[in-house]
């Protein structure tokens, strides 16, 4: 609803204000940090989970899987968009009344492809549908360019709020929907560190990641830039990933680990949603080198040799500090970022939480040194370094 001070979202007669995540586990930590509702991408995959947030007092924002154009479906097909149609209105049926339902989100990063009004009249259709079936529940979709905005506007006016998904360019949306012709409320349905897509590449195209600190201060300032500071136009966001999920690699958007232990980015989002310090901050690996090198310097090193490991981290409780480092092989660029590999097993040696040995694999290639340092409370720290074996010959 509209008020004097803004636009203002509200659940059972009351002001609701999203603190979200996206995800798909730990829903009673999230509701411990101050988060008040999850993000789900498909209802294919939402009963158990509807569930699981309803007995942890979240609420959910389900999504309805719109398939991307080009890839299985033909927007100017009538008989492959009724079919979506009607899937969807059957999933819309099975979970409109369900307590946990906060709102529907119809499609995610369809405004990847070039403008098509085929697409956004497909959206248009599906959002009539839902509020056909169920008035009671508000209607959204996630975009990845905040200009696309104009063409829901255009094309798939029934649609009630603007969603954006948004990583480096998170504290700059509130000018980004301003540029729009998109007059209403938005909600940032993904954010988090900065993207590999975004991030500054190696020679041979492997992305620098953050470091678990550095992601954690990084989305802090764009969360207080947007969230905070355009209250009276975004109604709250969700934080990407709540849980563990590889994609690109192993840490870049998991803000726990497989054990359930956190990042320091958990602990930034309880500040910023309650307030409130944790009990026990999550450890920071503030500097790690390979052969004297940072992550920065895209390190080439020569097969079957050995080369030092260096690290410092710290903890802000003191606590004594343990520390796992792997060696994984890096994905091509041209690969998909969800296509998982795994750790190589035998090339460190003398492992601490201040350093180690590693001898490089025979075999050339791009390859990704990742370091975790643990508390022993639940806490972990992360870093990475992207480095390549092999001369330019083998690029």
């Amino acid at each position: 609803m509209k008020t004097p001070q803004g636009f203002k979202l509200e659940r059972n007669g009351k002001p609701f204000r999203l603190r979200g995540a996206g995800g798909t586990q730990y829903y009673d930590r999230l509701k411990e940090a101050g988060g008040n509702t999850v993000r789900l991408w498909s209802a294919e995959y939402a009963g158990p989970l509807l569930d699981e947030a309803h007995r942890n007092g979240l609420t959910v924002m389900l999504g309805l899987w719109l398939e991307p154009e080009g890839k299985s479906i033909d927007y100017y097909d009538r008989t492959s968009v009724q079919a979506q149609l009607q899937r969807l209105r059957e999933q819309v049926l099975r979970f409109r009344h369900h307590p946990a339902l906060l709102m529907w989100n119809v499609g995610n990063e369809l405004d990847l492809a070039k403008p098509n009004p085929e697409l956004y009249s497909a959206m248009n259709e599906v959002a009539l549908m839902i509020r056909e079936l169920d008035p009671a529940h508000l209607i959204t979709t996630s975009l990845a360019n905040p200009a696309s905005a104009s063409f829901v506007v255009r094309w798939a006016p029934a649609i009630d709020i603007i969603s954006i998904n948004s990583y480096a360019g998170f504290g700059d949306l509130p000018a980004k929907i301003r540029e729009t012709t998109w007059t209403g409320p938005y909600i940032v349905t993904e954010f988090g560190p900065m993207g590999y897509w975004e991030a500054d590449k190696s020679p041979w195209g492997a992305p620098r990641e953050q470091s678990s600190a550095q992601k954690a201060a990084f989305t802090a300032v764009r969360y207080r830039q947007t969230v905070i500071a355009d209250s009276n136009r975004c109604l709250g966001s969700y934080v990407f990933f709540w849980g563990r999920k590889f994609e690109k690699t192993s840490s870049w958007f998991s803000l726990f680990n497989e054990k359930g232990e956190k990042t320091l980015l958990v602990d930034s989002m309880r500040y910023l949603w309650s307030g409130k310090r944790p009990a026990n901050f999550s450890p920071s690996v503030v500097r790690l080198e390979l052969a004297g090198q940072r992550d920065g310097n895209f390190p080439r090193l020569s097969p079957n040799t050995s080369y030092p490991l260096s690290a410092i981290a710290t903890d802000p409780d003191g606590d004594a500090l343990t520390a796992v480092w792997e060696l994984w092989p890096e994905l091509a660029p041209e690969s998909d970022a969800e296509e998982r590999t795994e750790a190589l097993s035998g090339y460190i040696s003398h492992a601490t939480a201040q350093g180690a040995t590693l001898r490089t694999p025979m075999k050339p290639g791009a390859y990704r040194l990742l370091l975790t340092v643990h508390d022993g409370h639940r806490g972990i720290g992360t870093a990475n370094i992207p480095f390549f074996c092999g001369s330019e010959t083998d690029l």
